[in-house]
């Protein structure tokens, strides 16, 4: 398939997004594109902290936008200047530096036909400690690959306007250490397109006496460790339990009345007032069941680990997210926020 490629310039932001941007069928010198209908596009990157890891880099190549019956608009030149590029056939970026809120703008002003996309598609090089990598906690170095070499995601419509999306990683979900413990695997699992017009947040603070003051967590030689918060879409219903982060590839048994996580966030503690916080960046609308649990440390992101989620068992909260609105939710002893 033939493909066009775009130069453009991008800029660094500090919001939790990653920032397409589009182009037009018939390069930068399109008249009257109105009539034709297009698309402004900005594309940036934004994850949520693991835990127990200090980078996590990946080196892309290309970013596609395709869609049935005409060419794939291909963005592979890249001017950025948070990063100091110009026209660089390729970037890397650690992802772990845009958490939350925080974001990466890697695409700005880029005209797209306004239409539905079949795929978006990061092409990423991996496989090489100097190319995309992660670095753990003790400084170690690890190859980070990608399946296939490329994350694709399902695409989506976009309208005759100026438009602003966000690519979230969801690395809890997405990143998988290989059996060997030397290399790192990174799938399109979790990882989501969201339109920042409509996209809600959810953050708040953690009172710490959860992780060591209420009975089972306070048996944990290490407090600050193995705590997240899980996001499930939805209530759950009679009979239905709140799951750990798992794949339909588990080696381990999923019984049938678990509820998957849509998302996952870390707890990071504030420099300033020590307070630990935690960040969901950019949510699609709706209900939700959010669940802490202490118990985290062996939470993988393939296998089925049967982990009590909640832990305690009084820290589940439903929550409501209006489009575009920012809902604070502070995690206390009493189960309320």
């Amino acid at each position: 398939m033939l493909k066009r490629t775009f130069f453009l310039a991008a800029v660094a932001l500090f919001s939790s997004a990653l920032l397409v941007s589009g182009g037009c069928s018939c390069g930068f010198d399109c008249n009257n594109e109105d009539s034709k209908g297009t698309t402004t596009l900005s594309l940036g990157f934004s994850d949520a902290l693991p835990e127990d890891l200090k980078q996590v880099v990946i080196e892309v190549d290309s970013i596609t936008f395709r869609r049935t019956g005409v060419e794939d608009v291909v963005v592979d030149s890249f001017t950025i200047s948070a990063l100091d590029l110009v026209s660089a056939d390729t970037f890397k970026v650690d992802l772990l530096q845009y958490r939350g809120r925080n974001q990466l703008v890697v695409i700005k002003d880029l005209e797209l036909e306004s239409a539905s996309y079949n795929q978006i598609l990061i092409k990423v090089l991996g496989g090489d400690v100097n190319r995309s990598y992660v670095q753990e906690s003790d400084d170690t170095l690890r190859p980070l690959s990608v399946s296939s070499g490329v994350l694709t995601l399902p695409g989506t419509s976009f309208a005759k306007s100026t438009q602003a999306y966000t690519v979230e990683f969801s690395l809890a979900q997405s990143l998988q250490q290989q059996g060997s413990g030397t290399s790192y695997l990174m799938a399109t699992n979790g990882i989501r397109l969201e339109n920042n017009a409509t996209a809600a947040s959810l953050s708040g603070r953690v009172d710490s006496s959860l992780f060591d003051g209420v009975s089972p967590c306070d048996e944990k030689v290490d407090p600050t460790q193995g705590n997240r918060i899980y996001l499930y879409k939805g209530n759950p219903g009679p009979g239905e339990r709140l799951g750990d982060v798992y794949r339909s590839s588990s080696s381990t048994e999923i019984p049938d009345n678990v509820v998957p996580p849509f998302a996952v966030a870390s707890l990071l503690q504030n420099p300033l007032s020590g307070s630990w916080e935690y960040v969901f960046g950019f949510l699609p609308a709706g209900d939700y069941t959010m669940a802490f649990a202490c118990n985290t440390s062996e939470d993988d992101s393939v296998d089925f680990n049967d982990l009590v989620v909640p832990q305690p068992t009084t820290q589940v909260y439903p929550v409501t997210l209006e489009e575009g609105a920012a809902l604070v939710c502070d995690l206390t002893e009493s189960g309320t926020c």
